[in-house]
Parts: structure tokens; sequence; C-alpha cells
């Protein structure tokens, strides 16, 4: 966060932009801000905040901390809001709504996340320049759950919850696949963020909604979800049988991506349940599956599974080489695949120090405090790094 103030000391015309919305949806005046904040015990004066929002000057980062409470956001979406600031440039000038969300959609299934999230961040300023109507908001709900589709890949977790907040706050202008989406999307984040009872509680909702409206895909990726939370609970019995559930409806709607990565995790459950030699298999028979289909990411997730399979075998040698192959597929079209890099970092740094290499322990720890600082989702490696860091500086 310090390195993109110190690049940009002129202030953020979209960071601006984002303070004055949050500011005005809450309904608070400059003046309103100061006083919450101060009633908070925070400092943080009407005027500084007007500089802000024009874009004259940047806050630092106290600032954007009592900004961050005010305003009840992370101060992590501050500084995703600023990344997405590169994105300008390619956000087209004219276009019809209608058509920039088809084009967003087509980006976003190639895996151009960035151009993605342009074109409908464009579709829902177009759409906001009319007086609504029942279709503009349909068109503007659609746009919003893509986009945050799309900021999710991207890794901008909070700031994709927030697109699908404000598109539930309208949830009778979504129809009901796309109210369903959101849901799941929720799901899925709150999972990734580690609350697994709002993920569950969500996927529930999700799945009956889905059962209701007979949309067999979303029901199955309600099930999937489910299945996760259940696995990160460590109930892994569980979490297989909710697998297989949603393995039968994806294959039922001839969803590959989403079949392929079901049977990933069912493996990775097989390993966790000491079933080794059968969890590496289907992991390799996922891994194969992905290659012939294309799917870069799926490719390079089980290769760190088949990778972690290894670690706990004690064949490190494999182990690595499993790593390496993930590390080459997890970077392309420009976007690092931050939970996978850091999945394949963690274990290094642990092989590391079972091997006594103070040198690549150390490479690796800087990896991942890299990593670490773009890193929202939540899972048990990344806890396991965060307390080893708590305690290095509890210690010091």
């Amino acid at each position: 966060m310090a390195s993109t103030a110190q690049a940009n000391l002129k202030g953020s015309a979209r960071l601006g932009s984002y303070l004055k919305k949050l500011r005005t949806g809450y309904g608070y005046s400059l003046r309103g801000v100061e006083e919450r904040a101060r009633a908070d015990g925070g400092e943080i004066d009407n005027s500084q905040l007007s500089r802000y929002e024009k874009g004259i000057c940047y806050p630092s980062f106290d600032k954007l901390r009592v900004l961050a409470n005010v305003f009840n956001v992370s101060i992590q979406s501050f500084s995703d809001v600023v990344d997405l600031e590169t994105l300008e440039n390619i956000k087209p000038a004219l276009g019809a709504p209608e058509d920039l969300i088809e084009e967003g959609v087509a980006a976003l299934k190639s895996g151009d996340h960035g151009a993605a999230f342009a074109l409908f961040e464009r579709s829902i300023e177009i759409l906001e320049e009319e007086p609504p109507d029942a279709e503009r908001l349909a068109m503007i709900g659609r746009a919003r759950v893509n986009q945050a589709a799309a900021l999710a890949r991207l890794g901008k977790l909070a700031l994709a919850e927030q697109e699908l907040r404000n598109a539930l706050r309208r949830a009778e202008t979504l129809e009901p696949r796309l109210r369903t989406r959101a849901l799941l999307a929720l799901a899925n984040i709150h999972a990734d963020q580690g609350d697994g009872f709002l993920a569950e509680m969500e996927a529930d909702k999700a799945h009956t909604l889905a059962t209701e409206s007979g949309l067999d895909r979303l029901a199955a990726m309600a099930r999937h979800i489910a299945a996760r939370v259940l696995g990160e609970l460590g109930q892994s019995m569980a979490a297989i049988e909710r697998y297989r559930e949603s393995a039968q409806l994806y294959a039922a709607c001839g969803e590959q991506f989403e079949a392929i990565r079901v049977r990933m995790n069912i493996g990775s459950h097989y390993v966790k349940l000491g079933k080794l030699r059968e969890g590496i298999r289907m992991l390799r028979e996922a891994l194969n599956e992905a290659r012939e289909g294309g799917h870069r990411r799926l490719e390079a997730y089980a290769w760190s599974k088949i990778g972690q399979s290894y670690y706990t075998l004690e064949d490190l040698r494999r182990a690595r080489s499993c790593f390496r192959e993930s590390d080459a597929l997890a970077i392309y079209n420009g976007e690092k695949q931050s939970d996978i890099l850091f999945l394949n970092s963690f274990y290094e740094w642990q092989i590391a120090a079972r091997d006594n290499n103070p040198t690549r322990e150390k490479i690796a720890f800087g990896r991942l405090k890299v990593l670490r600082s773009s890193l929202e989702r939540r899972f048990p490696e990344v806890d396991q790094f965060d307390d080893y860091v708590e305690r290095g500086r509890n210690h010091a």
C-alpha cells in the first residue's frame, strides 16, 4: 500500500470517486464523516477528505484506517481500487451497454479478467447516465454480478463482495438465475475468507432457489460450496458425499470444468483420509483431463495438490518437481494465481526447513510475505503462516 501511495503522490481519481460513493451511500456530508470518525476515536478533517475525493492528494495509511472504520470496509479494498486504475486505459469510450456486457462475458470465459472488469464497469457507467427503468436495472444487476466474478478472479474479494451486495439490494430486479449466482458468489467469497457459517447459509439459500427454479447447474454449485465448507471443517467423509452429489449434477449438465475440479477435491480428501495412492491416482486423472480441456488454472491447481500429496508421503524430490510445474502454469495473461503460488511457496518453505537449507527457506519465506499481502482468501496454510509471523513479532 505504501509503495502505491509513493508512486501516486498526487492522489488517485479512482480512489477519490470510490470514497465519495461510500460517503454518499451512507448519506454522510464531509462534516458528517469527520464527526463519525471522531466518535469512533479517529481523526480526519473534512477538508482533507474533500482533497482525497478530488484526487488531489493520497491518504496516509492512518487516514485510510480511519476511513475503513467509518465506512465499514477493509483497508485492502482501498489498495484494490487503486490497483484497478491501470485498467482505465482499456475501458471502451463508447458502446451499447448490452454489447459491452456480452463482450465482458466472453472476456471472462477466455480468462482475460482485466478486460472483463473494464467492460462491465463501462456498461454500468453508461446505464447509470439515464433514469432507471426495469430493463436498465436488470442490466445493471447482470453487469454487477459479472463484474464481481471478474473482481474475484483478479483477487479483489472485498470489492467483489461489495458489488454482489449492491446487486442483491435490488434482488427484485434480478431473475432467479442471476440472484442464485450472486448468492453462490457471496458464499464462495465468505468461504475464501474463512467464514464457513455465512458461506453455508448462503449456499443453502442458493440451493433452495436453484432447485425451485429448475437450475440444476446452480444447484450443483451450491452442493459444491457446501462440500468445501464441510471439508474445511475437517469432515472429509461428509464433504466427499456432497462432492459426489455435485459431480453427478455437473455431469448431467455437461460442465466439464467443474466436474474436473470436484474430482480433484475428492482426490485431495482421499489423501487427507490416508488413502494416499488412491488420492494421487485421482488427482493425476483430473490433471490429464484439465490439460486436455485447456483449463490452465485447474492444471496448476492439480500439480499443487499432487505436490502436497507427495509432501505427505515425504517424497520431497517429487513434491518440489510438482510445485515447479504448478508455478509455471499459475502465471498467465499478466495475472498471478496468488492462492496457488502461495500454497506452492508454503510447502517449499516447509521442505527447506526440513532439509535444513536456510537459503531456500529465506527465499520461500520472502515469496510468502509478498504473496500474502495481496491474498484475501483464507485456508489452513494462510492461517499457519500468519500465526508464525505473529509469533515472530511477539518475540521480537
